[in-house]
């Protein structure tokens, strides 16, 4: 008998940053597989039903539970916590996944002085997406992981700007991609590298995706600039990185751990 080794039913699942296009296709991708996700996001409940309830297919809707959490507030994540393992006695995989990213996503944005110039970046702007990008996912790793069991998996969501540097080229005038991100999403990195072998004992897999870019209605010509510079000659689809979101959450990746899987079209190649 065959037997399906990315099959996901019964897992349960913690994914944060659920709601945005990239979570909502993981919510959807994950529940198809069988598994049951807990949504930690920010947005207050009454949102986060109307979200999901258009989003997702009513079919897949019984395994999805959405808790409202700072990921910031380490007492918020210890209460969504108690309430998750009263519910369902464990967590299987852990994916962190919410973060602030500064971008320009739509052809009708108004270009204005972002302050994000590195001369210009303040330090509220600096701590502030320090405190989600990489201490939200420390504080995660730390409140949920420090209970998971032996074949457990932590799958840290990274950019391939923790890799290298942003081509300010690509983007308008008059917008400037800041540093914070890039630097956060480099600790993301290290984080999970330190956190593999830290947790190996237990037999708890930590891994890391380093992600492209993805369509989200992009000025054609930031999208002409992009392209040029990757070698596909596109960004992602925000499907497309859902094959090793599931590749990683199952038991098909069991040997894997301290990992770096990087899905950016190419552009960290040359």
């Amino acid at each position: 008998m065959n037997q399906d080794i990315f099959d996901l039913s019964g897992k349960i699942i913690i994914l944060t940053g659920g709601l945005g296009l990239i979570g909502l296709n993981y919510v959807k991708a994950l529940t198809q597989k069988g598994a049951i996700v807990n949504v930690l996001d920010i947005r207050d409940k009454k949102q986060a039903s109307q979200i999901l309830n258009e989003k997702i297919p009513n079919e897949l809707l019984a395994n999805v539970h959405y808790h409202r959490v700072d990921i910031t507030d380490k007492k918020e994540l210890e209460k969504a916590r108690k309430t998750i393992m009263l519910r369902f006695k464990r967590i299987d995989v852990l994916i962190n996944n919410a973060a602030l990213n500064p971008k320009v996503e739509k052809s009708d944005v108004k270009l204005k002085s972002t302050g994000n110039t590195f001369e210009e970046l303040g330090l509220d702007s600096w701590n502030k997406e320090m405190a989600v990008n990489l201490t939200g996912t420390m504080l995660c790793c730390q409140v949920f992981g420090s209970i998971m069991k032996s074949g457990s998996s932590i799958i840290n969501i990274a950019s391939m700007y923790g890799v290298t540097a942003p081509d300010q080229s690509i983007y308008q005038k008059g917008f400037i991609k800041p540093a914070t991100y890039g630097v956060s999403k480099a600790g993301v990195i290290n984080l999970t590298k330190y956190l593999s072998t830290y947790w190996a004992k237990k037999a708890i897999r930590v891994n890391c995706m380093v992600l492209g870019g993805v369509y989200a209605g992009q000025n054609e010509e930031f999208l002409k600039k992009y392209a040029a510079r990757t070698p596909l000659g596109r960004m992602a689809q925000a499907d497309e990185f859902n094959g090793l979101l599931i590749y990683l959450s199952s038991d098909a990746s069991a040997y894997a751990t301290g990992a770096v899987f990087t899905v950016d079209g190419g552009w960290t190649a040359w």
